[in-house]
């Protein structure tokens, strides 16, 4: 009867263990302060369309900065740096040593349009920068 009696005590702190670990794998899973929050649509390379300038790049990360460029492997080659605030299909870019600039911007699936509030800039045209070494090849097809 003892033997019994010590199992079940075994058994219970055996299952009440299990049910701590579980509980505590739950509560660790859980958002602190918006860290589970989707990615902005905006955090993406976006390359130009369509630029009477040639094509340059606008690189918006999640850490709410961006910057402008014509060539992502070189750091002297960026135009405009600064720090941006994207709600409501608002995007306000605020360039260092530059006044800020606020565009209406629309982003359907892989692009994304800036229409400038003020000013005489013309609308912009972007599609999400996908770089040709991330592209898969083929190199055998089967008949």
């Amino acid at each position: 009867m003892k033997s019994t009696i010590l199992k079940n005590h075994i058994l219970h702190f055996a299952a009440m263990f299990v049910v701590l670990i579980a509980g505590l794998s739950f509560v660790s899973c859980a958002s602190e302060s918006g860290e589970d929050q989707e990615a902005s649509p905006i955090v993406d390379t976006w390359m130009s369309q369509g630029s009477s300038t040639g094509i340059y790049y606008m690189v918006f990360t999640e850490y709410k900065q961006y910057f402008v460029t014509t060539d992502l492997k070189d750091p002297n080659k960026n135009s405009e740096i600064g720090s941006y605030s994207f709600a409501n299909n608002k995007l306000t870019c605020n360039p260092k040593g530059k006044s800020q600039k606020v565009y209406n911007c629309v982003i359907t699936g892989s692009r994304m349009r800036l229409t400038p509030s003020s000013g005489n800039e013309g609308v912009k045209e972007f599609i999400r920068y996908t770089p040709s070494s991330a592209a898969k090849r083929v190199t055998h097809v089967q008949p």
